[in-house]
């Protein structure tokens, strides 16, 4: 059965809006290879050092060195389009180092963020008076989400069928 051609143009559209609505990492193109692991593994079992991962969740400190940022994130979850999840119990705690200057004012503690990084080993670390072994990433991307989680959709929305406002 032949296609008709006014079809054609109308149903390549339809496919183009359907594939832009799917999830996908504010960090990571599909290209990317990730390693299948979270912080805690890394504290768990040795040999994860040089590995691509995406780790997320809320930012609980900065620190401006001379030469790089560092944020300690205390992990979540993150779904299908790497947001973390805000339902979910924290995990692990880890740094973020950042080549370069980030602002305070902005990366204030209690946002979240997702990072696309490369794992450099552990350190240990204060918490309080606890000394902690915390997951080390080297940021390669890093996105800061809208304090706001209602903004943390996508607004491309699509629909079908008649609208009356009243």
């Amino acid at each position: 059965m032949p296609i008709d051609r006014r079809l054609v143009l109308p149903l390549l559209t339809a496919l183009v809006l359907v594939l832009a609505g799917c999830a996908s990492s504010p960090v990571a193109d599909s290209g990317t290879p990730i390693a299948p692991i979270g912080p805690a593994h890394v504290i768990t079992e040795s040999g994860h050092e040089g590995q691509t991962v995406v780790w997320g969740g809320r930012l609980v400190g900065i620190s401006n060195l001379a030469d790089s940022t560092e944020l300690e994130i205390v992990s979540l979850p993150l779904d299908r389009g790497d947001r973390p999840r805000l339902s979910a119990e924290p995990g692990v705690r880890f740094i973020v180092r950042h080549y370069g200057f980030l602002e305070p004012m902005q990366y204030v503690p209690g946002r979240h963020v997702t990072v696309l990084g490369e794992v450099l080993g552990l350190e240990e670390r204060l918490v309080g008076e606890f000394i902690y072994q915390q997951p080390v990433l080297i940021a390669n991307q890093l996105h800061l989400w809208p304090a706001d989680p209602a903004q943390w959709r996508s607004r491309t929305n699509f629909s079908v069928g008649i609208g009356i406002r009243l």
